[in-house]
Parts: structure tokens; sequence; C-alpha cells
């Protein structure tokens, strides 16, 4: 009985701590594409696209500027540079941000007929996710990181965030040659 619940002791923490926590960073990309050869970038603009919304404690701009400021210096920490004005660019950069809603909805306490009275309230949070594009000469996408956080609640906490997604999601680009 007592080795039964030596293992199943860590076992359950493990699980806990699994279902508490958001998905780390993701990512997907085109297996035929060659990354080796990518060494300058610029950002793609498609005229059509929204970029998202910011939030009541930062607007758009302040996310599009941190964003690619991040985006640009994780990418020369890789030997990859933002292309001169007049040359053209071995890859486009983009990147995507949206408003995954309301994450949790709690009470806090309870009340109950023989217990103190428990002050209630609810809390909300709200989770945003941010997608990075990195697409070929012909604007084909080839490869696609996310992760999904949290939102900030003050600027500086935001643009720790950011900085803090964009290195999580860049960690597994480039593609090691042959991965599956």
């Amino acid at each position: 009985m007592k080795s039964l619940r030596i293992v199943l002791a860590p076992l359950g923490a493990v699980l806990a701590l699994a279902c508490s926590t958001t998905p780390g960073p993701q990512s997907s990309f085109d297996h035929d594409a060659n990354f080796a050869n990518l060494k300058t970038f610029s950002w793609y603009a498609d005229p059509a696209e929204d970029k998202g919304v910011g939030s009541a404690v930062v607007d758009t701009r302040f996310v599009e500027v941190n964003v690619k400021k991040d985006v640009t210096e994780v990418l020369g920490k890789k030997g990859i540079q933002p292309a001169a004005a007049d040359a053209t660019p071995d890859f486009f950069a983009d990147y995507h941000t949206r408003a995954a809603g309301i994450l949790s909805r709690d009470v806090y306490g309870a009340y109950a007929w023989w217990s103190y009275p428990v002050y209630m309230g609810t809390q909300n949070q709200r989770e945003a996710v941010l997608a990075i594009d990195f697409r070929d000469g012909n604007k084909k996408l080839i490869w696609r990181g996310w992760v999904s956080k949290l939102v900030g609640s003050s600027p500086e906490k935001i643009r720790r965030q950011i900085r803090q997604s964009v290195e999580q999601i860049l960690a597994s680009f480039p593609p090691a040659p042959g991965k599956l």
C-alpha cells in the first residue's frame, strides 16, 4: 500500500501541474522549405489584414512596435538581419495577435450555513495569442510559431510578455534539418 502511494503521489502532482498551465510555444513548418539560406528578411504587409486589437492597457501600435523590435533582435542573434531598403529579402516576417477571450471567471470563497461569511468576487483574465509567420520570397507561408499567454495588467508587464513570447516562439526557428 505504501509503495502505491509513493508511485501515485508524484503522478498526481504531475497531472495537476499539466492541467493548470497554458500550453507552451508551438510551431509548424513546410518540410520542403530550405531554411539554411535565409539570411535577410523584411516585414510582410498585407493591406487587408487587421493586426488585432490592443487592450485597455495598451494600443495596437504598442504591440506592433514591440513585436517587430523583439523579432528583429532575436533573429539578429541567429545571424538573420533586416534586408536593405533596396534589396530583395530572403523571406518575409509577419505577426498576428488575437484575444482568446476570458480564461477564467472564478468565484472566491463560498457561503455555508455553518461557517463565517467569506467575501465573494469574480476574477476575469484574458488570454491572447501571438503568432509569428515567415513567408518565402513568393510570400508562401513556410513557418509559423505561436504561443498563448495571460494578458498583463500594465504596459511594462505586457512589454516583458511580448519579449518572452517572441523568444519562446523563435527558439524553434529555424527548424533542424530533417526534423519532422
